[in-house]
């Protein structure tokens, strides 16, 4: 079961089986793997095709830039490791995608590093420490093989790695790299190959044309080895640093206590959290315990259902979540873990997210400063190497001589892209990933970004202040009791969609009113809904300014209005308690400089109470219309706007907010449209996000900074002739080292928001908490 991300690029944001941004059936559920072995598109195609093929699988595609395959299978059908087992047989391995690719994973590993350091560590040694009796010639061989065996252990992932872009279009750092040191080893051989004790006639003609290799195998040698070396070392860096944030997520995943066996590939049970349970998985059940999730029984049992009832259920048929088993022993097959199947889908969303990262960066894609930086640093690192030659040409010693190459191609080395193309995409994507930790859903990485500057939140009120589950209270008439109006509200209200809709159509189906029929079908409205019935215009809509209101209404509570021909007949009181934490919440964003507004469709009296107990201004009786003018106004008048919602209202019109925070508790991230997603209950770790995000915009300037004085600074002393290949080499090194350890500190800072009192636990990658559905109790 994959609980992480790789680090990988893909083309194309592609979601196979996706329609519209609906939410997929519960018996689909969507899977992720790296490919090995995608030599060309046509072998992408073929792999999706066989994919496709497979039994239960309703919807796949394979990415050939990044080797990243993704399904969508039925769990009724097949499971995870049935597909890729069926993949195997067809020659296309799949695994789980965690981590590094597969074809990084096996060249980056703890053994290659370790001889990348000490063939580098015992070449600059040579460098800066030569023996005094040792002839020069002598060391020169010694370095000849330590240059070897680093084109032999470091040279081979550089080229996997730049013939991989090549193919996908991209020429990366990587054959620039063995370009320059190639050029490099090939004037050192030529140095050692020169043999002074020739006729002086062939000396002199050398000299004429500028190639002069009297001790220039020694620096050649050097630098080569180092050019590798270090380069080598960047890219371990980068890839520890992803992999330390990918790992703990899945850590975090792993820790959860509740534990469950499940049946492995080889038969045997192994205790693994509930939450890391996917759609397929056997597992093993004993007398006692409880069904974690909605399990398909594979023989005859007896259970115990949560309400107290003793049943017998059949081979094949569902065992409810929190049943208990009465009989013995037996075996079952995952139908449905909504924890799992919410956290498979943020892991998606937020896979899509890093892999989108990794593959602007290297394709220079957008309009934002840092690409234009990293465009404007290859074209003067380039410049500068052209200028270093010529000038060296200029002065006389010709056209050829070594110092021209080596002069260019330390400037070329030393001109150090590692900010753009490592270190601002690693920081983006721990971000990412820290979000993930914290049960945000980071869909657009801008948006995360576009926080730290947001100035005032908009929070609407139903759904995101509070529970978003309302109930119907009281019901109040004007004058007498019709039971004709209440069967009239039945049939208006049979197929709401709105939460208040939903709460009254319950309430009068568990009333026992029988639902009316409509003379013509109901008109649904921004604030209600409208029908004929019985030859009258029914309608049943919020509360408004100048309606009459019944003497002894709640404070607080939500007014649905009921009208007949324009007169209001009754009133349903509803109640929707706020969430736990919401007014420390507010409080933490009001710390943060954020001005906080609760903007809402219900009443002004209810909107207005409740904004008076968190202590925030409120705006009520706004309809979708009137919430984008007010953000307009805000915008206008010079705020950045955070507009947070229950994400419904999105989907029917895009907010004009600068950035869009959905608060969607068990819902699938597909499903809402916003570009940052909370994927529980818990308002106060907006605030968090709010740090998150800010220390990303800090480290992201840190790195420019860094990375432009840096740039800034080594390029025209490296065209001066100051720094020599090996110099050069290290001085990237160095900086990329820097950069990534100030991105390093995105890890553990901010740290994730702790527990409230009686709270639920933190939701982890792969480990999303269950949804809350207890009511805050009634005000007396």
């Amino acid at each position: 079961m994959h609980k992480s991300f790789p680090i990988a690029l893909v083309e194309g944001d592609a979601r196979p089986g996706r329609e519209g941004g609906h939410a997929r059936p519960t018996f689909e559920h969507e899977a992720t793997f790296h490919v090995e072995g995608l030599s060309c598109r046509s072998c992408a195609r073929h792999a999706e095709q066989a994919l496709r093929a497979l039994p239960g699988v309703r919807a796949a595609s394979v990415g050939f830039f990044g080797e990243i395959a993704q399904a969508i299978y039925d769990v009724r059908v097949t499971s995870e490791r049935e597909i890729v087992a069926a993949m195997a047989q067809r020659g296309f391995t799949l695994t789980a995608a965690a981590g590094a690719p597969p074809s990084e994973r096996t060249r980056l590993d703890a053994g290659r590093f370790g001889l990348v350091v000490a063939l580098l560590a015992n070449l600059l040694a040579l460098a800066s420490w030569r023996p005094t009796r040792a002839p020069e010639r002598e060391i020169a061989w010694v370095e000849l093989g330590f240059t070897l065996l680093l084109f032999a252990v470091a040279g081979t992932p550089l080229f996997h790695r730049a013939r991989a872009l090549a193919r996908r279009g991209v020429v990366g750092r990587e054959v620039v790299t063995l370009a320059c040191a190639s050029i490099v080893f090939v004037l050192g051989v030529a140095a050692m190959a020169f043999d002074p004790s020739r006729s002086a006639s062939l000396t002199e003609r050398l000299a004429r044309l500028g190639l002069e290799l009297d001790g220039v195998a020694l620096r050649a040698f050097e630098a080569s080895g180092a050019i590798l070396g270090c380069a080598i070392l960047v890219l371990f860096a980068h890839t520890a640093l992803l992999t330390r944030a990918f790992r703990g997520l899945s850590r975090a995943a792993a820790a959860r206590d509740a534990r469950v066996r499940r049946i492995g590939p080889n038969g045997v049970d192994e205790r693994v959290a509930c939450a890391l349970l996917a759609p397929g998985d056997r597992v093993r059940l004993g007398e006692g315990d409880v069904a974690p999730v909605e399990i398909a029984l594979e023989g005859a049992a007896r259970v115990m259902l949560p309400d107290g009832r003793a049943e017998d259920r059949a081979s094949g048929q569902i065992v409810e979540t929190g049943a208990r088993l009465l009989s013995g022993e037996v075996t079952g097959r995952v139908v449905r873990a909504p924890c799992s199947e919410v956290a498979a889908a943020a892991d998606a969303e937020v896979h899509r997210a890093a892999l989108r990262i990794e593959r602007d960066a290297r394709q220079h894609r957008g309009k934002s400063f840092a690409h234009v930086a990293s465009l404007a640093l290859s074209v003067a690192s380039v410049s500068f190497a052209g200028f270093a030659f010529v000038v060296h040409a200029l002065l006389g010693r010709g056209p050829f001589h070594p110092d021209g190459y080596l002069t260019a191609i330390a400037v070329l080395i030393g001109a150090s892209p590692a900010a753009f193309v490592i270190v601002l995409p690693a920081a983006r994507t721990i971000a990412v990933l820290r979000a993930r930790a914290a049960g945000v859903v980071v869909k657009d990485p801008a948006a995360l970004e576009g926080l730290a500057t947001a100035t005032v939140a908009c929070f609407d009120k139903t759904g995101t202040v509070t529970l978003g589950t309302p109930r119907v209270t009281r019901l109040a008439w004007r004058e007498f009791p019709d039971i004709s109006i209440l069967e009239d509200v039945a049939a208006l209200e049979m197929a709401a969609t709105h939460r208040a809709g939903r709460a009254i159509a319950h309430h009068l189906v568990v009333a026992g009113v029988r639902p009316s029929t409509l003379d013509e079908p109901a008109d649904v409205r921004p604030d209600g809904v409208v029908g004929r019935s019985r030859g009258a215009l029914v309608e049943v809509s919020a509360a408004r300014r100048g309606d009459p209101l019944p003497p002894d209404a709640r404070e607080g509570a939500s007014l649905v209005c009921v009208r007949r021909n324009g007169v209001v007949e009754a009133w349903f009181e509803l109640w929707d308690g706020p969430r736990v934490g919401a007014e420390r919440a507010f409080r933490a964003l009001f710390q943060r400089g954020l001005g906080c507004r609760l903007v809402s469709g219900d009443g002004p009296d209810a909107t207005l109470a409740l904004a008076h107990r968190l202590g925030v201004p409120a705006l009520g009786g706004l309809g979708p219309a009137e919430k984008a003018s007010h953000v307009r106004a805000l915008q206008q008048a010079g705020a950045r706007v955070l507009h947070i919602s229950d994400g419904h209202e999105d989907r029917a019109r895009k907010t004009p907010a600068d950035v869009s925070l959905a608060v969607a508790p068990g819902a699938l991230p597909v499903a809402v449209p916003a570009p940052l997603v909370l994927c529980d209950d818990r308002l106060e770790t907006v605030a968090w996000l709010v740090d998150l995000a800010r220390a990303l915009r800090a480290t992201l300037r840190q790195t420019l900074l860094v990375s432009g004085v840096y740039n800034a600074a080594v390029i025209p002393l490296c065209a001066a002739g100051f720094f020599s290949p090996l110099e050069a080499a290290a001085l990237a090194l160095g900086e990329a080292l820097i950069l990534c350890g100030n991105a390093a500190r995105l890890l553990v800072s901010p740290g994730l928001p702790g527990k409230a009192a009686g709270s639920p636990g933190l939701p982890a990658a792969g480990a999303l908490s269950h949804v809350r559905t207890d009511h805050v109790p009634l005000p007396p």
